[in-house]
């Protein structure tokens, strides 16, 4: 509780109330920091999930997804890529996401991101996954693993 009400001193934010430190009832007067980003987080993972259809309609299958709790708490969703759609497209439901801001930059990241497919050109590794870092800061990763039976693949090229 001491970082909450250090933090909330910090950002002078009327609209989120210090716990008080004095107060041994246990209540406190409003909402804290915690409060306020959990319940922001909430609707992140709302938008998100309630977007699911539209990323599938895209290509996009969800893999996984996880969300870390913490000064800045973060979802980060992980797509695969299924099905390739035409531009034509890609911008309908671009304006299907309407004003759903959060949507479509991960409409537009998933679609970019389909380039990275051809940043490793190496036989042992596919493009396996798009994994998107939902936070103040937000990141797209591309993930590469080993196909099935890399063992047996054997390099070509410059063996110095």
């Amino acid at each position: 509780m001491a970082i909450k009400s250090f933090i909330n001193r910090i950002l002078g934010n009327g609209s989120i109330s210090e716990s008080s430190t004095n107060d041994t009832s246990g209540e406190s007067s409003g909402p804290t920091l915690g409060d306020v980003g959990m319940d922001k987080l909430k609707a992140v993972i709302a938008e998100v999930t309630g977007a699911f259809p539209l990323f599938e309609k895209a290509g996009f299958e969800v893999e996984e997804v996880q969300v870390e709790i913490g000064l800045a708490p973060k979802l980060m969703p992980r797509f695969r890529h299924v099905k390739t759609i035409a531009p034509a497209e890609q911008e309908a439901l671009i304006a299907e996401a309407g004003n759903k801001k959060l949507v479509k930059f991960m409409l537009i990241s998933l679609f970019k991101s389909l380039k990275m497919n051809n940043l490793i050109n190496d036989p042992k590794l596919d493009f396996h996954a798009i994994e998107i870092d939902l936070t103040a800061v937000p990141s797209v990763r591309g993930i590469f693993k080993a196909v099935s039976n890399s063992d047996k693949i054997v390099r070509l090229g410059n063996h110095e």
